[in-house]
């Protein structure tokens, strides 16, 4: 519906702006959850009960755009909080499987967590019960914990494996029943077709697009498309190679020098001035901030309770027979 107004320059273009970027990033996160067994119901409830924090329905558009820029501001720090334990930080394992220590190399901390225990789970309740080979591909009957049996179709050759538990085209992490059947045939790691790129500690290192190429992910600023893209790609090509880097002094030596002369050619160049949030808001409303504020928007008045709802014309009808009906009956007997 938005998307239908018509507003003067600026105003419109920024607005369209931040319209689109709301749309792209819930369609992102909507078709995410469709892939990885997820409910939508519950990923927009979750999603409306972080913004209730930072917006209501009696804030202006300016105030609602602050705000919004805010919460997702405070999901990015979250975010980048994550993605640095799970570069620097090792969980512990449990098991002396190397396909549980491949799984903790690849994966985040909260996606390692759920494969840990699948692992966990095919060490200590998943037996092999049948083994029937046609060709390539052997078919493994899985029994686990519950008692039920899954079978498994492991192809010998390309090493592609399916379960009747579906846990991998569901959730897109391998389940325990596969885990036995990888383990038994001498697999040391996962399948790179079943490392999904989304669940890997690099995936939030490339940058997201839409289907007309703009950027799903990243603070709106006032940059130029062209900028905000190289400026990303920068981002995600400095942090590869430091991640590339940090097990080597050598490396760690080169690379410090390479981001060391190339910071000095930069102040060389000369500063350029940035834009502040405030010449931003400014920019986005057309007209400058007054330096003084005499007049505020006013209070919320809560009127709940505070008076008697207006009746219809048939209560009040009935009432006024109740009436009637109550004095006639009080009238005494002569």
């Amino acid at each position: 519906m938005m998307a239908n107004i018509r507003l003067p320059g600026l105003f419109n273009h920024t607005l369209t702006n931040l319209f689109r970027q709301v749309r792209d990033i819930s369609s992102s996160q909507i078709g995410k959850v469709k892939r990885t067994g997820g409910s939508t119901t519950s990923r927009s409830e979750s999603e409306n009960a972080f913004f209730r924090h930072f917006a209501n329905r009696n804030l202006a558009l300016i105030e609602f755009w602050v705000r919004f820029e805010t919460a997702l501001e405070e999901q990015r720090q979250e975010e980048l909080q994550e993605d640095n334990a799970s570069l620097h930080t090792l969980p512990m394992l449990e098991t002396c499987w190397s396909i549980e220590s491949h799984g903790r190399d690849v994966y985040t901390h909260e996606v390692f967590a759920e494969f840990q225990r699948q692992v966990v789970a095919a060490r200590d309740y998943c037996h092999v019960k049948s083994i029937v080979q046609v060709g390539e591909v052997r078919t493994i009957g899985i029994s686990s914990k519950s008692g039920k049996v899954r079978v498994v179709s492991f192809n010998t050759s390309t090493k592609a494996a399916h379960c009747s538990c579906s846990m991998f085209e569901s959730l897109g992490i391998i389940c325990r029943h596969i885990i036995v059947v990888l383990k038994n045939e001498g697999c040391n790691e996962i399948p790179s077709q079943y490392v999904l790129h989304r669940w890997t500690k690099m995936a939030a290192r490339q940058l997201s697009y839409d289907a007309n190429g703009h950027e799903l992910e990243g603070p709106s600023t006032c940059l130029s498309p062209t900028i905000k893209k190289l400026y990303s790609e920068t981002c995600s090509k400095f942090s590869l190679a430091l991640h590339a880097a940090k097990h080597c002094e050598e490396k760690m030596r080169y690379f410090h020098k390479v981001v060391g002369d190339a910071f000095t050619q930069l102040e060389q160049m000369g500063a350029i001035s940035e834009q502040s949030k405030v010449q931003e808001f400014e920019s986005f409303v057309g007209t400058s901030f007054p330096s003084v504020i005499s007049i505020h928007p006013p209070d919320v008045a809560n009127t709940k309770g505070s008076g008697k709802r207006l009746k219809r014309g048939s209560e009040q009808t009935v009432n006024q027979k109740k009436k009637r009906a109550n004095s006639i009956q009080k009238v005494p007997d002569k």
